[in-house]
């Protein structure tokens, strides 16, 4: 659902890198700025269809995820408040949408068209500056996890993204995890039931705490040390 009038400085959620921006760049931004608000499950946009916008999240989580072999679908990560999707649509030889965006709940995104954004990165090296740096972070978190993902046994894997849930995406302990345990177990590759049973005996080990989708970690040192030994 597109939201009505709104302007870029009177936002309430800006980005680092829109917040250096002046009065004039931020209307220049505005202008080719739209606002739209999704519900739990809404498909933000899909995989393969052609990509004008860089998408920023101004309040809510998102689902991203890839078509794998088969037509399966394979959860790469959750994007929170702040995040922006689809930047590598800069390049200018890549005009589709690399994977998929699903509302985890209700959520507000900023669909910004790619050659404003493209002008202000272009122009203002500070602006420029913090999106990289954005980049930067949220690609050295994506790597860590794949790279755990890989050599890590199951219990390693899903302590270590209980800890990424925890520390990078909620940011808070407890937090009411998005995902269900089908898509938590596509996040860290293994089988839903693989997840239940480790989830049951790391809660029957006094690691954590669990009520519905709600995870509390009791132990995080304990938890560090499962993800260290994988």
């Amino acid at each position: 659902m597109e939201i009505g009038d709104f302007k870029c400085f009177d936002c309430k959620f800006k980005s680092d890198a829109v917040s250096i921006l002046n009065e004039t760049d931020l209307l220049k931004l505005q202008e080719g700025c739209s606002q739209t608000a999704f519900r739990k499950g809404e498909l933000l946009f899909k995989e393969g269809a052609p990509a004008k916008h860089i998408v920023y999240i101004r309040n809510g989580f998102v689902k991203l995820s890839k078509q794998g072999i088969g037509g399966k679908d394979i959860i790469l990560s959750v994007s929170k408040t702040g995040a922006y999707l689809n930047i590598h649509n800069l390049q200018r030889k890549r005009n589709d949408y690399y994977f998929s965006a699903v509302a985890l709940c209700e959520t507000n995104v900023c669909f910004i068209e790619k050659e404003s954004f493209e002008k202000l990165l272009k122009n203002n090296g500070a602006f420029a500056y913090e999106v990289i740096s954005y980049i930067f972070e949220d690609e050295m978190n994506y790597f860590d996890r794949l790279v755990n993902n890989v050599q890590q046994q199951l219990p390693g894997r899903l302590a270590n993204a209980l800890l990424y849930f925890k520390n990078h995406v909620y940011t808070e302990n407890p937090f009411n995890l998005s995902l269900n345990q089908s898509e938590l177990a596509s996040l860290i590759g293994t089988s839903r039931e693989s997840v239940s049973r480790i989830i049951k005996e790391f809660r029957d080990s006094g690691i954590i705490q669990t009520e519905e989708n709600q995870f509390y970690i009791l132990d995080e040192m304990r938890l560090e040390e499962i993800k260290l030994k994988g």
